[in-house]
């Protein structure tokens, strides 16, 4: 999937945003690739995201060329590990990264997820994905027209991918996760944390039960726009920098509607060079 680019026509997923308003009526979504440096990141002129803002002009937003998979060495507590980065623009691809990780067996059922962004995007879609599609990547790809920056996060707790949530959107949240995260993933009460979402469902685990639950990172790069300066850059990096530690799988969104998209990026450097 991804495998090239292509556009959305329809009055769904990101393009239903202003669509009966807005003269352009498709939004551009570039193919994925692997890279092997951060230097191979390119800007692009196609408008990705379109809508109104809250003094209701029309913002145009172009973005990168790619989608981007890259993999970093991580010095971890033990050893050296890869750490594999997903980087596109719109937030709602994390949840087809997500599942295609779980495919690959990257992670498995019941992860935590760590959801650092300025919005919750925790809205509910008008429909969840079936789960006699939950293994198969086309439906998750197609699914994934569906959902928009606002609400995929629930999917992804629907289909018993993600089992725990730690939002992460102020500075009270991140100084509170920041005592915790120190200890052992493992021994975190998850009571302490602010803001937690815990799915009730019955969990069918692809991999057995006493294993360790997956951790994946899930980071918006609008939690650094100049509005949340208030929030110390160093306290932000120093808690991405442990959680990446503990991540097995890392999405990132650079959101070009809500921050400067060479903000996006030189942030994005900082954080995992």
């Amino acid at each position: 999937m991804y495998s090239k680019p292509f556009y959305i026509t329809q009055n769904q997923w990101n393009n239903a945003f202003s669509y009966k308003k807005r003269q352009n009526k498709r939004l551009y979504i570039p193919n994925l690739i692997k890279i092997d440096s951060f230097d191979d990141i390119n800007l692009w002129n196609e408008i990705v995201f379109e809508d109104y803002d809250f003094n209701w002009n029309l913002v145009s937003c172009t973005w990168l060329k790619n989608f981007y998979e890259v993999e970093i060495p991580i010095e971890t507590n033990w050893k050296k590990e890869n750490k594999k980065i997903y980087l596109f623009d719109n937030h709602n691809h994390a949840y087809f990264f997500w599942h295609k990780s779980r495919l690959d067996w990257i992670i498995w059922n019941n992860c935590t997820l760590y959801h650092i962004d300025e919005h919750t995007d925790m809205r509910n879609p008008w429909i969840y994905l079936e789960t006699k599609d939950l293994n198969k990547i086309e439906k998750i790809f197609e699914y994934t027209n569906y959902v928009d920056v606002w609400n995929y996060i629930i999917p992804a707790i629907h289909d018993w991918l993600i089992k725990e949530m730690h939002s992460i959107r102020s500075e009270s949240e991140l100084l509170v996760i920041s005592s915790e995260v120190e200890k052992s993933f493992e021994e975190l009460d998850s009571t302490k944390f602010i803001n937690n979402y815990i799915s009730k469902k019955p969990i069918p685990s692809l991999k057995s039960e006493l294993q360790t639950p997956s951790i994946i990172l899930n980071l918006d790069l609008d939690f650094f726009e100049p509005k949340l300066d208030y929030i110390d850059y160093k306290l932000k990096k120093e808690l991405i920098q442990k959680i990446i530690k503990k991540a097995s799988v890392i999405t990132v969104a650079t959101s070009p509607f809500f921050i400067d998209q060479n903000l996006a990026l030189k942030v994005f450097r900082d954080l995992f060079s």
